[in-house]
Order: structure tokens, then C-alpha cells, then sequence
């Protein structure tokens, strides 16, 4: 018999373990001497607090198994290897006596399901089966629902069913017969899901086999004695599936194991006597209480600041001494929590390493991967190619890096919106539009600068087109294809065709390249579907593929390197010195997790499945509390958020936060109370500004930051290396002072082109007086908005002004030009009407071919509502011509260039105008008419009149085109 562990508590019971061959599967063959002495072997609970005291338990017991021979196996149960890895550390580095435990030669870091593996390697039952993945699930659950949907009919197409349903065969999975019975009993959506749960098994189980199926395979064979194991020590176990308890007990059964739970002082730990009672063995008590640690309360106003305050705790415990790898940030499960102390570590260069939340689908390539397929399914939106253009550096079909902006300028300019005949008509229409003019400058007054700009957009919509149909027929090639393996095939090439060779790719960041690497293995993966779901649609297979991308990529920076970041759901079996737990306020900790969709807890309890319900979640997530409160051996910071950025109100501290101040005070505070208090225990941070004016900055912005809030003076070689941080200081400085500079509106010595410099258009000079900034940002900086191309019900408001300016234009020039305009106060003639009306006809095919036409089904009703309007117009026309006794004698009269208009300012100014005045009229008589058609609303226009001509000066057109 091993000799037992000493210090934590036991709980024991004898078992005899049956005489039988070692297995082939154990790394090295048990020596005579080890296996005869677990011939008498016992099954051992210990029971030890969290942190250094249950590592020591950990050592102990594999002493106790080696027993003196450093050579002997011994296998360590763990929840994940990451923890694995960071016990092999401890171990390392523990010493008993002088040297190290027994070292770490023979000792094996396993999973439950890694041992389930090994135990039922070269099984029988599981020939010519593979393990079943997510993608199998969600592949044989599609095909079910599109047979027979049942009760699930209304939704059965909807992604989120597909993932709900997975999930809950993964649970059903751990739930025996009787309670599927049960469940299928229930009727309604309860026994739908029994009844698919049931055709998902008898449709997987010829080809696949999962983790439940291999655990029980495993316990089976150590029940038959047909398999020997090492001694077993199972660490910090936690709630285990079903499937995993009956491996335990088969474990127990067979050999010798030692399980090690943790604990900690007032708070219960239902797992261990639920592990206990599983066993037939009596939980042992409770170890004596752990020394306590300093501890540290911090309230802070927000997430961010939280993140902020953990980089400083940290880097105030590597001043003291303490290695980050002994330093531990716990934080609620919450995927923005990672992501924001990730982004805060990085910036301060801290090293660390933790689960990542970074998924495919948020890399380049899988960002690409996911856009192209969607550009199929939405029929080549121009929106959706510009989005992609901006996922990652694209190639051409000439490998030639794709010019995102150029062409997503381009596509907006030809008015392109969808599909790719829409792409060819519009890009081809600009082409030409863009060779027309070449050649017309070229005959000109040549303009070299003008010519090489209009030739490039022209080969740019070229290129641009080629790019498009080749995409085109690449996605077409996709949905033709009718198997799992060669939709694979050809997404795989689209990703070499489009994001380049493998030399191309070699300057990309190592993380995209492995991005590269999981998208590969991704599409390797739904290749094998076939057997599953032979005939997949297009849609299914993109959902197959977005649910692959939406998985994490892999752990961030190398486990026991650096500062330890992971939830509270894993903190059980830290062993560090200081620990910073975030969140502690309501609603993030416990979180408050909603009720299943298809699996509530009410249906869980009436099937009696023993399914966890959401009570369960908070006794998981307080089991990780508690080992995160006593897993350090020096301080313990608790930080709380007082609010959240993304939402509005303010959050109470979390209950279990003022639990542990009542633990360590004697007095449980109300909320408002703990905001008041002055001990040395509590820090209150009311903002940003003031942490840094307080505490030690942690990265070099608040470094900065701080001297310009402390009013110090700024390190001079600081102030001129970083160009960005000087411009903010000048500003800031600048603008505290009492002087007029440049950045309160002191333009001296700025050359700006002013209103006397070059040609002015009346719309510009009113956009000057309505708005000096508007104009500043317009025609001073050159920023302008640009019309998003649409189609739809309505014609654009450019076009349709343009279409009626031009028939009207077309109307008086041809009267003119045969000189058959109506006399002085005379109507149009109805041969004018009806000529009218087949200009309208004319200038709509043109905008037609032009592709600025609105949608076919509504382009008859805009063309018959603006030759309506035409009409109308002329009839108001010769009433307005007949009360003034005039006639036109001019259409679309220019002025500009060598016949500006100059007008002579007060203080000597010269402003010059150019542009173009719809229609000139002649009064009989003497006189002239100026007039200018407008299309649009007439509410602009509605305060001008006798009396106010142009008021407050911002309607100029006509009093410009009258001088």
C-alpha cells in the first residue's frame, strides 16, 4: 500500500483492484514492485483550500504513489491542459526536504477525456467511426429539419435554431432513456426535441461516435479488468457530465485514485459532497482556514478604467518583487472583458497568456472568406464588394494589388448598385464616358495632366469590371457545385486566388497567417460532410462555414509566461500570489444567464434529466469566487464597477463582493456606505483624470497624460520625439492661455484662397453666406458627400433635375433655331407640347442607358408624373409670358471665363462669376426676363419677393444673373 498523504483531511475507503496485464497504453510498464503494492489499493478523497495548499495536496499525493521511486507513473486528472501545464510548473518548482518532489519524470497531465481516449484506443465498437464535431451536428440537424421540421416547421430555416439544437443534443447526450422518455412525454416542444435528439442519434451512430460513448466505452473495458492504469490523481475536479462520473467510479473501481477538492472558508462546495456521496465515501472536514492575505477593494466608474487599474496593480506587484507569472487576473465570463485587458496588457508590453476570444471570422481571412460567400446570396451588392475590399489587401485577376478606394469611387460614380449585368452596363458606360473625354481633350487644349487621369479611370473601370466577373463566375462555381467536398475545393481556391500566393503572404502577421492555416483546416474539415448532409443548399453550406469561423482561434501568448488572465470559471486550481478579480458588481457577477430556449430549466426538472438549471451556473461561478479569494498567498485586490459605458444607470456592488468585506471586517456596508469609507482597505477612484494625478501611470499615454493634468513640465526629449503628443500639448497649452493663436481662430500669416480668387459660382457664394464653415469644408478643403447609388421607388433628385433642365433647354434651342418660338405674350403651341413630351421620352432612355433610371416597375409612373409637371410648366408659362408680353430669346446662357461677370466690391474687392442661366426673355417694350427652373420643393423659395428680394442674402442666384 502507498503510504497516505499528510496535512489536508482524508477520507478513504479499501478496495481491492483485480490482478491484470499492464496496459499497452501507459507510457512505461508499472514495475513488479509498484504493481504488487496496488494490489491492496484505496480510494482517497483530500480535501485542501484552494491555492498553495491544494498544490501541496497535489505533491503529496503523487509522492505518496511514487513512493520513493521517482520512475513510477503516475497519471494527474485536470479540467484543461492549460491547467495541466501550469501544475507541471508547480511541481517543478516545489521542493521537499531539498530536492524536487519526486520531480516530474512519469508524471502524466491528462483530461478526463483525454484518458477516455486512451482507454478505449483500438476498441472494436469504435472502428471505422470518427468523433463526431460541431459541423457533423449541425449538418445531420439541417437535413432533419428539412424533411421533417415538426414542431420547429416555422423556424426551421433560421441559423440560431441550428445552434440551439446542437446544443441541446450535446445535453441530452449526458441524460439517460428513461428521462428522454420522459421528456418525449411532455408533448409540445419538449417532446419535438426528444424526437429529433432521437433521429440525430440513429443517423450519427453508424459513422460517429462521441465523448459520452468513449467514456462509457472506457469505464465498461476497466469494469472487464481488460485495462491497467498508473495510480490516478484527480485535481479540483468540479461538476462533472455524466458520462465523466460513471469513468470516475469505474476509475475508483479499478485502481488506485486520490481526489483532491478544494476549498475555501465559508463557502460550501456542493460538488465535493456530491463527488463524495457518488464514491460511498464520507466527505472529510474542513481543512484549517488559510492564512489570510492582504486585501484591497477598488471602485472604479467603469470597465475601462477597471482594466487600467488591473495594468497598475499589476505593474505595482512586479515592483515588489513578485514574477508576473505568479501574478493572476480573474475576470467574469464575459468575452469583453478578455478583450479589453488584452488590448490594456498589450499596450503596456505586460506579458501574459490566457483563452482567447479572437475569432476567424474577426481575422482578414475569415472576414474574406465570409463576405465573398455572402456576395452571392445578396447578388453582388456594390456595398457589400466595397466591404469586402476593406476585410483585406485583395488581388486582381492580374495579381496585382486591388486599389480599394479608386475603385470604390469609381463603382459609386457609375451609379452601380447590384448584380453583376448592373456592374457590366454602368462600368463600361464610365469607361467609355472617360475615353470620350480623352479624346475630346486631346483635340483641344490639351491638358496632359487631364488626359493621363481620364485614361486611368478608364483602364480602372477595366479592371475593375474584370475583377467583378471573375468573382462572379468564381461564386457561381460555388453554388453550381452539389457536394460538401467540392464547395470546399473552390472556397479553398478563392482564398489562394484572391488573397494571394503563400510568398505574397509571407509579410503578413504570423496571427493571420495561422488564420490562414484554420480556415484551410476549416474547409478540410466540411469536406468530410458528404455522408451526413449529401445534399446541402448554398445557404447551408455558408451557415456550416460561419459557424466554424465563429470559434476561438487559440490561446493568447504561452501558458505559465506572464500574467495569468482567465475567468472565474477557471480559477479553481490557481496557485499565484496576487490575485485581481474583476467585476464584482450585480449583473456581472454572478451574471444573471437566460433561461434555455429549447431545454428551460422547468423542463429540465419535469424530465428529471439532472441537467444543470441556472442556479447551478451561480453555484459554478461562486465555486470559482471562492477558489479565486483564496488561490493568492500575499493580496487579494476586489475591484468593483461602479457603471458600464455601453449602458445606462449605475451598478450596485456585487453581494459576494460585500459578503467577503463583511468576512474580513466584521460589518457587511450598504452600498452607499462603502462609497463613504476612509479605511486603508478601500480606494475610490472617481475618473480617469484623477487616477492619473494619483496612481502610478501604467502605459506611455498616461505617463503624458499625467504631466499635462499635473500642470508639470514636459520632458523636453519626449515633446519632440512623439509629432502627435507635441500638437496636442501645443493645443492644449495654446488654447489655456490668454492669447489669440492658431487654434482659437488666429489666421495670420495662413494663405486661404478667398472669395476674390478665381471664378464664383451664385449656389457657392450662398453657400458662403448660409454657412462659412460649410464652404470652408466644401471648397476650401474639398470635402464633399457623395450620393450613394440606389435603386429604388424614387428617381435621384441630381437626375431628375437634370432630365427636366434638359428638356426644356432642348424645347427653346430648337424653336430658336428655326425660329418658331411663340410671339411676345403668345401660348405654346400644342405641337410644343407634344414635342415636349417626346423630348422627355428621349432624355429618360438616355438616363436609361446611362443606368440612372429608377426601378423598371416604377420608371413609367416618374416619366408620366415629370411630363405632367412639363406640362403644367408650359401652361403656367404662357400665362406668366402673356401678363408680361415676352418671348425667349435665350436657353442655357453662359457666362464665365473671358466673359465673367466682374462686380466691384466697396473696399475695392473684385468678385468675378461664371455660370449658366436656364432661359433669357425679352420683354415687348424693352426689358429683359431671368429665370430659373427649379425642380424641387419650392419651400426655399417661398420668403423671396418684391419686398425681400434676397433675404439675409442667402438667395443671390437671380439678383447675380439679373446683373
Amino acid at each position: 500500500m502507498a503510504p497516505e498523504p499528510t496535512g489536508p483531511t482524508v477520507g478513504a475507503r479499501k478496495r481491492a483492484w483485480p490482478v491484470v496485464a499492464p496496459a499497452d497504453l501507459i507510457r512505461r510498464p508499472v514495475t513488479v514492485r509498484a504493481y504488487l503494492s496496488t494490489l491492496m489499493s484505496t480510494t482517497k478523497i483530500i480535501r485542501a483550500n484552494h491555492g498553495k495548499a491544494a498544490t501541496a495536496g497535489l505533491t503529496e499525493a503523487v509522492t505518496a504513489f511514487k513512493n520513493g521511486d521517482p520512475l513510477t507513473a503516475v497519471t494527474v486528472v485536470v479540467t484543461d491542459h492549460a491547467q495541466g501545464i501550469r501544475l507541471r510548473r508547480l511541481l517543478a518548482a516545489r521542493s521537499v526536504g531539498g530536492p524536487s518532489v519526486a520531480g516530474i519524470t512519469a508524471i502524466r497531465m491528462v483530461t478526463l477525456l483525454d484518458l477516455s481516449r486512451d482507454l478505449t484506443a483500438g476498441a472494436v465498437e469504435l472502428e471505422g467511426r470518427r468523433s463526431v464535431s460541431d459541423a457533423v451536428v449541425l449538418a445531420a440537424a439541417r437535413r432533419v429539419l428539412a424533411e421533417d421540421p415538426g414542431v420547429f416547421g416555422p423556424v426551421a430555416d433560421h441559423p440560431s435554431l441550428e445552434r440551439a439544437l446542437l446544443a441541446a443534443h450535446r445535453d441530452l447526450r449526458e441524460v439517460d432513456a428513461g428521462s428522454i422518455e420522459r421528456l418525449a412525454r411532455l408533448g409540445g416542444l419538449p417532446a419535438g426535441l426528444a424526437s429529433i435528439h432521437r433521429t440525430l442519434l440513429h443517423r450519427l451512430a453508424p459513422h460517429f461516435h462521441d465523448e459520452r460513448e468513449r467514456s462509457d466505452l472506457a469505464a465498461h473495458r476497466l469494469r472487464q479488468n481488460s485495462i491497467s492504469l498508473p495510480p490516478l490523481v484527480v485535481h479540483l475536479p468540479g461538476r462533472l457530465a455524466a458520462s465523466e462520473r460513471r469513468l470516475l467510479v469505474a476509475l475508483a473501481e479499478a485502481g488506485p485514485v486520490t481526489i483532491i477538492c478544494g476549498h475555501a472558508e465559508g463557502h460550501p462546495d456542493p460538488e465535493a459532497e456530491a463527488l463524495a456521496t457518488m464514491l460511498g465515501l464520507a466527505l472529510p472536514g474542513s481543512p484549517a482556514p488559510a492564512a489570510s492575505v492582504e486585501r484591497l477593494v477598488i471602485s472604479v466608474p467603469d470597465q475601462e478604467e477597471e482594466a487600467r487599474v488591473a495594468v497598475r496593480q499589476i505593474l505595482d506587484a512586479a515592483r515588489t518583487g513578485t514574477p508576473l507569472a505568479r501574478i493572476a487576473v480573474v475576470h467574469p465570463p464575459s468575452s469583453d472583458y478578455v478583450r479589453l485587458l488584452h488590448e490594456r496588457l498589450r499596450s503596456s508590453g505586460i506579458e501574459f497568456n490566457g483563452s482567447s476570444v479572437r475569432r476567424l471570422d474577426e481575422t482578414t481571412v475569415g472576414r474574406f472568406l465570409l463576405g465573398a460567400l455572402s456576395l452571392s446570396a445578396n447578388g453582388l451588392r456594390r456595398v457589400d464588394l466595397e466591404a469586402l475590399f476593406a476585410t483585406a489587401p485583395l488581388r486582381d485577376p492580374d495579381h496585382k494589388q486591388v486599389p480599394e478606394s479608386a475603385w470604390g469611387r469609381l463603382a459609386r460614380r457609375s451609379g452601380v448598385v447590384g448584380g453583376l449585368d448592373d456592374w457590366t452596363m454602368r462600368l463600361e458606360l464610365l469607361a467609355a464616358e472617360f475615353t470620350t473625354q480623352c479624346t475630346e481633350e486631346e483635340s483641344a487644349d490639351a491638358r496632359p495632366w487631364l488626359i493621363d487621369r481620364l485614361d486611368r479611370d478608364a483602364e480602372q473601370c477595366r479592371r475593375l469590371l474584370a475583377f467583378v466577373t471573375g468573382l462572379d463566375r468564381d461564386l457561381r462555381r460555388i453554388a453550381a457545385a452539389r457536394s460538401w467536398n467540392a464547395r470546399c475545393t473552390q472556397a479553398g481556391r478563392l482564398l489562394g486566388r484572391y488573397l494571394g500566393s503563400d510568398s505574397v503572404r509571407e509579410a503578413w502577421p504570423v496571427d493571420e497567417l495561422l488564420a490562414m492555416e484554420t480556415a484551410r483546416s476549416v474547409l478540410d474539415r466540411l469536406a468530410l460532410l458528404d455522408e451526413v448532409e449529401p445534399d446541402a443548399t448554398l445557404a447551408g453550406f455558408c451557415r456550416a462555414v460561419a459557424a466554424e469561423c465563429r470559434r476561438p482561434l487559440s490561446r493568447e501568448g504561452r501558458t505559465g509566461q506572464g500574467v495569468q488572465v482567465l475567468g472565474v470559471d477557471q480559477s479553481p486550481g490557481l496557485d499565484v500570489e496576487v490575485v485581481i478579480l474583476l467585476g464584482l458588481s450585480e449583473g456581472l457577477m454572478p451574471t444573471r444567464p437566460a433561461n434555455d430556449a429549447l431545454l428551460p430549466d422547468a423542463t429540465r426538472l419535469a424530465a428529471q434529466t439532472g441537467l444543470p438549471v441556472r442556479h447551478d451556473h451561480t453555484t459554478r461561478q461562486h465555486r470559482g469566487f471562492a477558489a479565486a479569494m483564496t488561490a493568492a498567498s500575499r493580496r487579494v485586490v476586489l475591484v468593483h464597477p461602479r457603471g458600464d459605458l455601453r449602458r445606462s444607470g449605475e451598478r450596485p456592488p456585487s453581494r459576494w463582493l460585500l459578503a467577503e468585506i463583511e468576512a474580513f471586517t466584521g460589518h457587511r456596508p450598504d452600498p452607499g456606505e462603502l462609497a463613504q469609507t476612509t479605511a486603508s482597505w478601500y480606494r475610490h477612484v472617481a475618473s480617469f483624470a484623477q487616477a492619473l494625478t494619483v496612481d502610478e501611470p501604467a502605459t506611455d499615454q498616461e505617463y503624458e497624460l499625467g504631466l499635462l493634468l499635473g500642470g508639470r513640465a514636459v520632458d523636453a526629449t519626449l515633446y519632440l520625439a512623439d509629432p502627435a503628443f507635441r500638437r496636442g500639448v501645443d493645443c492644449i497649452s495654446a488654447r489655456l492661455s490668454p492669447k489669440l493663436t492658431r487654434f482659437d481662430g488666429n489666421l495670420a500669416g495662413v494663405t486661404i484662397p478667398g472669395l476674390d480668387t478665381g471664378e464664383l459660382s451664385s449656389t457657392r457664394l450662398e453657400r458662403w453666406v448660409e454657412c462659412p464653415f460649410a464652404y470652408f469644408s466644401e471648397y476650401v478643403l474639398g470635402v464633399r458627400s457623395e450620393e450613394e447609388p440606389a435603386s429604388g421607388i424614387h428617381l435621384s433628385p441630381l437626375v431628375r433635375g437634370s432630365i427636366i433642365h434638359r428638356c426644356l433647354e432642348r424645347l427653346v434651342g430648337e424653336r430658336l433655331e428655326h425660329d418658331t418660338l411663340p410671339g411676345p405674350g403668345r401660348p405654346w403651341s400644342v405641337a410644343d407640347h407634344q414635342r415636349l413630351s417626346e423630348i422627355l421620352v428621349e432624355e429618360c432612355a438616355r438616363a436609361d442607358a446611362r443606368g440612372e433610371a429608377a426601378h423598371p416597375l416604377f420608371w413609367p409612373v416618374i416619366r408620366a408624373r415629370m411630363d405632367a409637371e412639363l406640362q403644367d410648366f408650359l401652361a403656367q408659362d404662357s400665362d406668366t409670358r402673356a401678363s408680361q408680353h415676352s418671348t425667349p430669346v435665350a436657353a442655357e446662357y453662359r457666362f464665365g471665363g473671358p466673359t465673367s461677370l466682374p462686380v466691384t466690391l466697396a473696399d475695392g474687392r473684385t468678385l468675378r462669376f461664371r455660370g449658366a442661366i436656364d432661359r433669357v426673355d425679352r420683354i415687348d417694350g424693352g426689358g429683359v426676363v431671368v429665370i430659373d427652373v427649379k425642380s424641387g420643393r419650392p419651400d426655399r423659395f417661398r420668403p423671396v419677393g418684391a419686398e425681400a428680394p434676397f433675404p439675409g442674402g442667402t438667395r443671390l442666384q437671380l439678383p447675380i444673373y439679373g446683373l
